[in-house]
């Protein structure tokens, strides 16, 4: 009748609302997997979110102490500069240290002129070095003809790492029981190494008595730069300091991949 409430519809209703016990059970572990999988996407996100933050804060780091290694070689040739032969770096070899922007350093010079340099020193001397490192009649071999073409073509070595390439090219083992970085050079200029400035083993190895003198870092000596700072690799560069107004040095050398030497 018109104005009382229709009770089939009340039923219909609370039929519709009605859920078995069963059912009940199905949605509820539903719902915790549903919230179990937003968690695990969530976990997912924030992890990875880390490791991006992680990442870029190594990076930042690392700048860093890039940009305080090229501070620390400013430093070092400033203090040449200024101070001249008054300079504790300028008796080679020497070590320091310095701290920028809270960044601890190690720095060690040393000179390029107690090393043989493969561009203008005499094949038998090169040879006469191997040979005392212990490398075979075959390898020297090797070695010395491939340095003949290249100077016969007027191509120089770029850098000591280019020497390396090649002993290793001829089957020469290198590493840390013989580190061309620590015998040749490509920079120094000189037909022979000056006798008391060769490494021991050097010398020892070109049968000389090694009679240590005190280099000095003069304008023009190649030298080379060590600066090592914790959780990063060693920045490994070769300078020539000019002295010259708008150029004070340049490099011939940049790495930071200390090698064998380090």
């Amino acid at each position: 009748m018109h104005g009382f409430p229709d009770h089939r519809n009340t039923e219909l209703s609370k039929r519709q609302l009605y859920i078995k016990s069963g059912e009940r059970g199905y949605i509820l572990i539903t719902a915790v997997w549903m919230l179990l999988l937003g968690a695990s996407i969530v976990a997912v996100i924030m992890i990875h979110n880390l490791r991006k933050s992680e990442e870029l804060s190594f990076e930042r780091e690392q700048i860093q102490i890039k940009y305080a290694q090229e501070s620390a070689l400013e430093t070092v040739v400033a203090d040449l500069l200024f101070n001249g032969p008054r300079s504790e770096l300028a008796r080679l070899p020497t070590e320091t240290s310095y701290t920028i922007n809270g960044i601890a350093m190690q720095v060690r010079v040393s000179s390029e002129s107690g090393k043989i340099d493969v561009n203008q020193a005499d094949p038998a001397l090169m040879e006469r070095a191997l040979r005392g490192f212990g490398i075979s009649g075959s390898q020297r071999q090797k070695f010395l003809a491939i340095v003949a073409g290249e100077r016969s073509a007027n191509r120089l070595f770029q850098s000591p790492a280019d020497v390396a390439a090649l002993m290793h090219q001829v089957g020469i083992a290198v590493g840390s029981g013989f580190c061309p970085h620590k015998y040749f050079t490509t920079f120094s200029g000189l037909g022979q190494p000056i006798q008391g400035q060769m490494d021991p083993d050097l010398a020892k190895a070109m049968g000389q008595p090694n009679l240590p003198t005190e280099a000095q870092a003069r304008p023009g000596t190649a030298l080379r730069l060590a600066i090592q700072a914790d959780r990063a690799s060693p920045l490994i560069a070769i300078i020539r300091i000019s002295g010259l107004i708008g150029r004070s040095h340049s490099v011939l050398d940049w790495s930071d991949r200390g090698g064998c030497e380090v």
